[in-house]
């Protein structure tokens, strides 16, 4: 999978991000969403049936036996020495309770459960463990697919046999012209100057959005009214933002330090770095002091092509020698030295940190010597920029 930026998967990945998916056996290509992966998933609430003596089963989980109607959810589990006891809560209210001989689960290949189908089969992301009722076989849905004008889920069964199965037409992609066409006019109503510049094409349930914008704000605000359409399976943006006048990288870089560097946006650990007109801003802040507004106010600068924020908001009871870095930097900020200097003073990853700008190399110097005299050990990290 390709995406135009490098995201991590870590925890899962943020819905409504474009991927580039290339079979490596065929180089077939195709465009698939963040949100239709199941990567990172949390399958709680959401139907993912365990298999009688193919998952560990607990109280709560939605339960499936082979060769029944449907499943249920577990309302008790008991084990003996030589059975097991299961009561299941079915949708229309009735229950059961079944006994079965014990069978050690020796291998779950999917913990979290599986789908079932075909009757689960709209509900199903690419990635996901599916069980075929009545097949009766275990594969992997590896794909979203159109053959004859149908949509259709691709699954790689256990016997390596590839199995497509129509989706509803409840949840078949709009035709291209139409959805187009709701597209345009929803554009035309919501950014009356902006999609006079925008030109949009559709394909499959996907947006391509192409064209001039005036800045980063209206770029994300556009793609955000495509990705909140019914029916609309994500957004692929190609827009750039206008470029009246050249502004240089740095110049952007110092207009988002300028930003960053104000006494109510309470961040540090600040990174900000700036290649092509694409930024990147990375930071630590205590969560209660998160700053809300300030994406907000870096995507409207002017010249900024694409911006990449990573907040890390921690708790204020994790923050080791705060008390100590806030004297630090009130003693700082009154001494005369350093009249026109901004400081912040951080503890982080065993050492101390200053941040922020001063005028002159002897105030970068004085702030340094100033803040070993008052913590009288030299672990201490001088980020102060000279501006």
């Amino acid at each position: 999978m390709y995406a135009k930026e490098p995201y991590s998967t870590y925890g899962g990945l943020s819905p409504h991000i474009p991927l580039l998916c290339i079979c490596d056996e065929c180089e077939t290509t195709f465009v698939a969403f963040s949100h239709e992966f199941s990567i990172g998933r949390n399958a709680a609430g959401s139907q993912y049936a365990k298999i009688y003596g193919y998952n560990r089963i607990a109280p709560g989980n939605w339960l499936y036996f082979k060769g029944d109607a449907k499943p249920g959810i577990v309302k008790s589990y008991f084990q003996t020495n030589d059975k097991e006891v299961i009561v299941v809560n079915y949708e229309d209210g009735s229950s059961k309770k079944i006994e079965v001989p014990k069978r050690p689960v020796d291998r779950e290949v999917s913990p979290d459960g599986y789908r079932l189908i075909p009757a689960q089969s709209p509900h199903v992301l690419i990635g996901d463990h599916v069980y075929h009722a009545i097949r009766n076989q275990f594969g992997v849905a590896v794909g979203l697919v159109s053959d004859a004008g149908k949509d259709k889920l691709a699954i790689l069964l256990d016997d390596n046999s590839l199995l497509f199965i129509t989706i509803p037409q409840t949840v078949q992609n709009v035709p291209n012209d139409k959805l187009a066409e709701f597209v345009r006019s929803r554009l035309q109503q919501l950014f009356v100057e902006d999609s006079r510049r925008v030109s949009v094409t559709v394909g499959q349930g996907i947006v391509y959005l192409d064209g001039i914008v005036k800045n980063l704000a209206t770029k994300r605000a556009l793609c955000a009214c495509i990705n909140n359409m019914a029916r609309v399976r994500g957004c692929v943006d190609f827009m750039r933002v206008q470029m009246e006048t050249y502004i240089s990288d740095d110049r952007l870089e110092m207009s988002i330090l300028k930003l960053i560097e104000q006494p109510q946006v309470k961040v540090f650990d600040y990174t900000v770095t700036v290649k092509n007109s694409r930024a990147t801003v990375e930071f630590s802040c205590i969560d209660e002091f998160f700053p809300k507004d300030l994406e907000g106010k870096i995507l409207n600068l002017t010249g900024l092509q694409e911006l990449a924020y990573l907040a890390h908001p921690v708790p204020k009871s994790s923050i080791e020698h705060y008390a100590i870095c806030d004297s630090i930097q009130q003693e700082l900020s009154n001494s005369s030295h350093l009249n026109g200097a901004f400081i912040r003073v951080s503890f982080v990853n065993n050492k101390y940190l200053l941040e922020g700008r001063v005028a002159t190399a002897l105030q970068r110097q004085w702030a340094f010597i100033s803040t070993v005299k008052i913590i009288k050990i030299p672990t201490v990290e001088n980020r102060l920029r000279i501006s």
